[in-house]
C-alpha cells in the first residue's frame, strides 16, 4: 500500500464523517491548509518504525533526513525515544508474566467492512499480539500521537476502527480475548482502553450505516443539494474539517451562539437600555467557545490563502508585516571577521544547557547517573484552566478571593 494512500472515510477523520454526513462532500476542492505539524508527525512515525524494525534507539539516526524533510536531532529523537521506551517496557512486562509477544509494525488493516469503500485500509503504528500460556491471545493496538493536544483512548472512533481492522486481519490466526487501544503521547499523558471483540462488533454495526451515508453523499456531490439535517457542527466534528471556513452550518451555529449575525449593530438599538450578560448565560456560551475560536482561525487562514495567491477577497488587503529579526548573510564570513577583530568567545557565542528530555534519553542506559540527574528535574504543576463539566479530569477546588480576607468590621 502506497504511503500516500488515504481512505476516503479514514479512521483519522472518523470523528468528522461519523457525525456530519456532509463533511466528505463539503471538503471536495477545499485547500489542504498548513501541513507543517502533520509533516513533522509523519517523520516522527517514520523514525519510530525504523527504530522498531532494526531494534535501534532513536539517536542512532541523528543527522538522517526523513521523508518529509526533517533531520533527526536530539529533540525529535527524544520524542520518538519516549514512545520506544514505553512500548519496550510494555513488551517486557508481558514477557515477565509468561506471554509470548509478536510485534507487527505499520500494519495496513482492513476497514472496508466498516465503510463499504472497496479495499479501504487504515495504517496502525504498532500491533502487539500477546499469546498467554493458558491459550488465550490479546492484542494491543498502539497509536503514537506526537502533538500537544491530549487524545483519549476510551470510545475513540479512530481506535475502534483500528481495533476492528486488527481483529479482521489477524482473527484467522488468533481468536482474541481482549483488544486494547493504546495512545502513546510523549508530550501528554498516555491513555488506553480495553474492550472485547463483541464490543467492537457492536460499534461497527452502529458506525457502518453512517459511513455509507457520508460516502454516498460524497459520490453524489454536484448532483444533489446538501441537506441541512446532514450537517452537525460541533467542536470535535469540525476540528480537522478542511471546509469549516466556508461551512454554512458552522457559520449559522456561531451566529446562534453569539445571538446576532455579523452585520453592523443597527442604529435602532443604540441609546436603548441594555443589560449585561448574566453569568449563567456565559456558561452556555462557553459550550461553543472553542468551536467559535476554531472557526475564526479557519476563516482567517482561508482568506489569507486566497489573497496571498492573488485572488481578491472584498473588504481585505495585503500589507507588509513586521520585519524579521536581523541575521548574518553568511555565518562563516561574520565569524571570520569577528575573529579578525580578535573578539572574545563570550562576545561571539552563546551556550545553552539542553533541557531534561534529551539528557534523560541519553542517560537511560546508565541507571546510576540517570537517578542522580532525575533528582535535579522539576516539573511545575499545570496552571488551572476552565473546561466543560463533561471533561474527565477531576475538578480542583478554587477558594473565592474574598474568602481569604477578613472583613473591614473584623479588622476594626
Amino acid at each position: 500500500m502506497s504511503d500516500e494512500y488515504h481512505a476516503l472515510a479514514s479512521p483519522s477523520s472518523s470523528a468528522k464523517w461519523l457525525n456530519c454526513a456532509n463533511s466528505l462532500a463539503m471538503e471536495i476542492g477545499q485547500p489542504q491548509g498548513d501541513t507543517g505539524d502533520a509533516d513533522l508527525g509523519t517523520d516522527k512515525h517514520e523514525l519510530l518504525a525504523l527504530c522498531l524494525e532494526f531494534k535501534q534507539d532513536a539517536m542512532v539516526y541523528e543527522g538522517h533526513i526523513l521523508k518529509k524533510g526533517h533531520t533527526v536531532n536530539k529533540e525529535l529523537a527524544a520524542d520518538v525515544q519516549t514512545v520506544l521506551d514505553s512500548v519496550r517496557e510494555r513488551i517486557r512486562a508481558y514477557e515477565l508474566r509468561g506471554a509470548t509477544v509478536t510485534v507487527q509494525i505499520e500494519q495496513d488493516v482492513p476497514i472496508d467492512h466498516i465503510t463499504g469503500e472497496s479495499d479501504a485500509t487504515g495504517r496502525v503504528d504498532i500491533v502487539l499480539l500477546v499469546a498467554w500460556p493458558d491459550g488465550n491471545t490479546d492484542a494491543d493496538v498502539i497509536d503514537a500521537k506526537f502533538g500537544y493536544q491530549e487524545v483519549l483512548a476510551e470510545n475513540n472512533t479512530q481506535g475502534l476502527m483500528y481495533m476492528s481492522g486488527v481483529v479482521e486481519k489477524f482473527s484467522l490466526v488468533d481468536e482474541f480475548r481482549d483488544v486494547t487501544f493504546v495512545i502513546e503521547q510523549p508530550l501528554r499523558t498516555n491513555s488506553e482502553w480495553t474492550v472485547t471483540p463483541a464490543d467492537i462488533e457492536e460499534w461497527v454495526e452502529w458506525a457502518s450505516p453512517r459511513a455509507a451515508k457520508a460516502i454516498l453523499i460524497h459520490k453524489m456531490a454536484g448532483e444533489r443539494a446538501l441537506k441541512e439535517e446532514d450537517f452537525a457542527p460541533a467542536e470535535k466534528t469540525c476540528q480537522w474539517c478542511k471546509a469549516k471556513a466556508v461551512c454554512p452550518a458552522l457559520k449559522a451555529k456561531v451566529e446562534e451562539v453569539i445571538g446576532m449575525d455579523f452585520d453592523v449593530i443597527p442604529n435602532s438599538t443604540l441609546g436603548a437600555a441594555v443589560h449585561l450578560v448574566e453569568i449563567e448565560e456565559l456558561g452556555g456560551i462557553f459550550q461553543s467557545l472553542e468551536l467559535i475560536e476554531d472557526w475564526i482561525k479557519a476563516v482567517r487562514a482561508r482568506i489569507e490563502a486566497e489573497v496571498l495567491n492573488g485572488r481578491p477577497v472584498p473588504g481585505v488587503k495585503v500589507v507588509a508585516g513586521k520585519k524579521g529579526n536581523r541575521a548574518w548573510a553568511s555565518d562563516e564570513e561574520a565569524e571570520a571577521l569577528m575573529k579578525k577583530f580578535k573578539m572574545k568567545q563570550d562576545q561571539m557565542y552563546s551556550f545553552k544547557l539542553l533541557g531534561p528530555k534529551p539528557i534523560l534519553a541519553a542517560l537511560k542506559d546508565q541507571p546510576r547517573r540517570l537517578k542522580q540527574i532525575e533528582a535535579l528535574v522539576v516539573q511545575p504543576a499545570g496552571k488551572p484552566h476552565v473546561v466543560l463539566e463533561s471533561d474527565e479530569r477531576p475538578a480542583i477546588e478554587i477558594t473565592p478571593v474574598e474568602d481569604g480576607f477578613d472583613t473591614v468590621d473584623e479588622l476594626c
